[in-house]
């Protein structure tokens, strides 16, 4: 049996050197492709670590800038608790007097400019008993005074704004009120 193997091999020789080289040139080509599909993917993990490494060192960088932000947006929220402005709107039976009252009651408010907008919403009642009851003298010539009462406060970004109400006091001691 061996001898007959032997012999097919002889006769077909051309057979086996094509099948041989069928065989080789197959490889060849499946090593050249499935190499060009390997690079490939492999340029493409490259450029994908790349576009990560990119994208990483731009998450920190927003990271930090948001840091920053933050930091100045603390120290900003600090100056914006503080008063700056402070409106008074007056409710006057007589219009002639609201502009004078506003006026004076804006220059006895004044020391709270500057003052923690925090500090005065969880103490109301020092606006309070300043204006309350509070008598203002509009002419001492002819004897004008006006009572406050306070209506409403409230507080907006940085100001401080006020409503009051007044009421007609006029009377003869118009001297033992301080303006």
């Amino acid at each position: 049996m061996v001898r007959g193997v032997i012999a097919g091999l002889k006769k077909n020789r051309r057979a086996w050197v094509m099948l041989l080289l069928g065989f080789l040139f197959g490889n060849g080509l499946f090593l050249l492709l499935y190499g060009q599909k390997i690079d490939g993917l492999l340029s493409e993990r490259n450029a994908l670590y790349y576009a990560n490494n990119q994208k990483y060192k731009e998450i920190l960088k927003l990271q930090e800038e948001t840091l920053q932000l933050a930091r100045k947006g603390e120290r900003h929220q600090e100056n914006k608790d503080r008063i700056q402005k402070i409106i008074v709107e007056v409710d006057s039976e007589q219009s002639v007097i609201i502009d004078l009252v506003k006026e004076q009651l804006e220059k006895k408010l004044t020391p709270f400019l500057g003052k923690s907008m925090q500090w005065i919403s969880n103490n109301p009642d020092l606006i309070e008993l300043i204006l309350e009851k509070e008598q203002i003298v509009i002419d001492e010539a002819q004897k004008l005074k006006v009572e406050v009462h306070l209506k409403y406060v409230s507080f907006y970004d940085e100001t401080l704004k006020i409503w009051v109400q007044t009421k007609d006091v006029s009377s003869d001691d118009v001297s033992d009120i301080v303006k």
